[in-house]
């Protein structure tokens, strides 16, 4: 009775908000640049991941929602090149034809090749590294707003939480933001339930994005979902099966849900 009563609604009400949203993204659009950048007729969006594929894996919405935006051009720096599996130098051309995909040009793609920053799920990073690394990138290219993972980074890999902990730290405390703010937003993590709940997160999702003015949601219509399943084509090294699975069924492909970092 429960399942009939209480679950089918909610599953219901999520379908039918996705749909909505969808049809008005208004809803949901907020401002993503610090109040003093409002200013600049072309706008920089940075986004920091820790391997090849978490782009389109995680941040497919997001990226597919700027891509429409012709005053906001967008870079991504990758702070591996994937080679845990000693598959390097396959996985970044993989990553830049991924990015253009999205309609990024191959030079916007900057990807590290560090022996202190190693693809690996048991190898610490040192955080003031990765926060030094970010910080220079941000300032070379005059970025106002950077997206990267939260302190949990979504699948609880050491190297997603150490990009989220670097960037934090970079944006707390770099005095050359001070005078020149950068807006940081962490992506929400969440439980393994919805994680795999595709569309039917949307009305928790929603609800997360409504109850502080600091958090954004971005949705993926189908045209935008399309383009995050093309991207993660181009990874064609990783294209395992339990990946296929997780394009289908993963909430990161439809939604993204972030809170404000500093």
């Amino acid at each position: 009775m429960i399942v009939v009563h209480v679950v089918v609604p909610l599953l219901l009400a999520s379908a039918f908000l996705y749909v909505l949203l969808c049809w008005r993204p208004a809803l949901i659009e907020r401002d993503i640049f610090p109040k003093e950048k409002q200013h600049k007729k072309q706008k920089h969006v940075l986004f920091v991941t820790a391997h090849p594929d978490d782009e389109c894996m995680f941040f497919s919405p997001t990226l597919a929602y700027l891509s429409r935006r012709p005053d906001v051009t967008v870079s991504l720096l990758c702070l591996t090149t994937g080679n845990h599996d000693q598959l390097g130098e396959v996985r970044k051309k993989e990553l830049v034809k991924s990015a253009v995909s999205f309609g990024m040009t191959p030079d916007s793609v900057i990807i590290v090749d560090d022996q202190y920053l190693p693809d690996s799920p048991k190898k610490a990073w040192n955080v003031a590294l990765v926060a030094k690394t970010v910080e220079a990138v941000a300032a070379a290219g005059d970025v106002d707003t950077i997206f990267t993972f939260d302190h949990r980074g979504v699948s609880g890999h050491q190297n997603h939480i150490a990009a989220y902990m670097g960037v934090k730290h970079m944006a707390l405390t770099a005095q050359r933001f001070k005078f020149n703010p950068v807006n940081v937003y962490a992506l929400e993590s969440v439980g393994i339930a919805r994680k795999f709940s595709s569309i039917l997160d949307t009305l928790f999702a929603f609800g997360m994005a409504v109850t502080a003015s600091n958090n954004r949601m971005f949705i993926a219509d189908l045209p935008a979902y399309s383009m995050g399943i093309q991207a993660m084509l181009m990874h064609e090294s990783q294209l395992v099966w339990f990946r296929k699975l997780y394009l289908a069924f993963s909430r990161y492909m439809f939604i993204n849900t972030y809170t404000k970092v500093n």
